[in-house]
């Protein structure tokens, strides 16, 4: 069965921007949309990249395709067939990440380093899929004691970039939009929603339950996260998301609510159920059990019974819980 899908590339060149039709069940990963692109497009798979616009990044190969890809235009990224260097601005530099195992022609950058252009492109186009504002000369200038060393960190403008590194016009437009995303993503009181990846925006500080506008929109069952750990808001509480490892879990008061509405259900099968929360009678932590017996070992290395939180029996010591005791729960704890 056929299906048509749209595609275009960011500059918007309309010799790429078509509807295609395309047996999408045999199509599993971006190398397969790829492969079955070449013929349409006229151009071998090597010469463009899929984006993903939301988060201004190119998908792997082996990326599995998601209904997403489907439901929306397919955008490209289309890269030149090469990266020659001016005549004016070659160089006998070596390569500043190569060294002298690169043969091609080099081009001279601001700060006199000489550089492969398609190196160029691959040493920037990473340092901003790493979340970089700027991109600096890496070339070494001086080795110190101790193995510490000095690079020259002259700043490379983007127009620097895109004459020296031949960057095609997606590619221009690609690292505007990169940059663009790299910086709100450094601006106080924004955040990027795990779930889409969009920009979310909280109204207030000292709320740390956010509601992302584009998932209510998508996935409304699933739209709401946390600020500081960014996993899924999981309780009805303003004050606290539920997830244990979290920033807002701490506090007597979160504390004391998630000790008291946690879920109860049969340990290491004991008849009655026990809440799967505690606290560590020794250090006061929050302890979630998951799988396995009774006995527990808090991080603080205090050993105990999760069902009745007495010690756990030691040898020649009297008192205590082990596996021969049918012990019974103890009740939901106050901290």
């Amino acid at each position: 069965m056929t299906t048509y899908i749209n595609i275009g590339n960011l500059s918007g060149d309309p010799r790429y921007e078509r509807r295609i039709g395309l047996q999408i069940q045999k199509i599993r990963k971006i190398g397969d949309l790829k492969l079955a692109l070449e013929g349409p497009l006229g151009l071998p798979r090597d010469r463009y990249d899929v984006i993903k616009m939301r988060e201004a990044l190119l998908y792997d190969e082996a990326e599995l395709i998601t209904p997403t890809v489907w439901s929306t235009k397919v955008v490209l990224v289309i890269h030149p067939c090469s990266r020659p260097v001016y005549d004016h601005l070659k160089t006998s530099e070596t390569d500043i990440v190569n060294g002298d195992f690169e043969d091609e022609q080099r081009t001279i950058m601001s700060c006199g380093h000489g550089i492969v252009p398609e190196t160029l492109y691959d040493y920037c186009w990473n340092g901003l899929k790493q979340g970089g504002l700027e991109i600096k000369c890496p070339a070494i200038e001086e080795f110190r004691v101790r193995g510490t060393q000095t690079t020259c960190g002259s700043l490379w403008t983007l127009y620097e970039l895109t004459v020296k590194a031949q960057l095609s016009q997606d590619e221009r437009i690609l690292f505007e939009m990169k940059l663009s995303k790299n910086s709100l993503m450094k601006m106080e009181g924004v955040q990027e929603c795990p779930f889409c990846r969009s920009i979310a925006v909280r109204d207030n500080v000292s709320n740390d339950r956010v509601l992302c506008i584009n998932c209510c929109n998508t996935n409304p069952d699933n739209a709401e996260f946390c600020w500081q750990c960014l996993h899924p808001w999981k309780t009805t509480n303003t004050n606290y998301c539920g997830n244990l490892s979290c920033s807002t879990s701490k506090g007597p008061k979160a504390t004391q609510e998630i000790l008291r509405t946690c879920p109860s259900r049969s340990i290491g099968g004991h008849k009655r159920t026990t809440p799967i929360v505690r606290a560590c009678p020794s250090c006061q932590v929050l302890v979630e059990h998951t799988s396995g017996c009774k006995q527990m070992t808090c991080k603080c290395q205090y050993i105990f019974c999760f069902i009745c939180l007495q010690p756990w029996k030691q040898k020649g010591v009297n008192g205590g819980c082990d596996y021969s005791i049918n012990c019974d729960p103890a009740p939901y704890q106050s901290v």
